[in-house]
């Protein structure tokens, strides 16, 4: 049986646009893995509140949920599925890395609102992967035109970014074999 797939770019953009914040989809799904990451146990309503300003509609409700379990099983289970809610190929190249820097700016949201030291951390690969990320949602994305060059950078960082969750993800949950109970309150900071 093929894995349920993460709502598109245009499908969670049509839902937020019928909240009252209408938050960008990138920066709400980079919001909702930074707080799986930081060992965020299994209920919804602060930040599924926090993304819609407390006004949605049921199929709002439903497709953020889905966001959030599929997310947590695609990094849970370390899937290579893993995949950030960016635009389409299509969009221009300087859309598509703004939404890459709303995604990390959500992403380290989501982990400040999970109580992750995001700054002043002790060296290792996972405060490196984090500084990494702090850079590129400052990116300055106005100044990213159209060119093979481009476009090939902002495929990597892309890359750079899913690896970079996944190493936080499992960072932060590591877990004896035994242990399969990924979102119990013992786990939480």
């Amino acid at each position: 049986m093929k894995e349920k797939s993460l709502p598109s770019y245009k499908e969670l953009e049509r839902a937020l646009d019928k909240t009252a914040l209408k938050l960008h989809p990138s920066q709400v799904h980079g919001l909702v893995c930074g707080i799986l990451c930081g060992h965020a146990n299994g209920r919804t309503a602060a930040w599924e509140e926090l993304i819609t300003g407390g006004a949605e509609s049921g199929k709002t409700h439903q497709l953020l949920q889905e966001v959030y379990d599929i997310s947590a099983k695609q990094l849970d289970e370390f899937l290579f599925e893993f995949e950030l809610i960016l635009p389409p190929q299509a969009d221009e190249l300087p859309h598509r890395a703004e939404a890459l820097t709303l995604w990390c700016q959500g992403m380290l949201t989501g982990l400040k609102l999970a109580q992750v030291q995001i700054i002043d951390r002790e060296p290792g690969d996972t405060t490196e992967a984090i500084e990494d990320l702090i850079e590129i949602a400052k990116m300055n994305y106005e100044e990213v035109v159209e060119s093979e060059e481009d476009e090939t950078a902002y495929v990597e960082l892309v890359e750079y970014v899913r690896t970079a969750v996944t190493l936080i993800y499992q960072d932060a949950h590591e877990k004896k074999p035994s242990d399969k109970t990924p979102y119990s309150s013992s786990q939480l900071h």
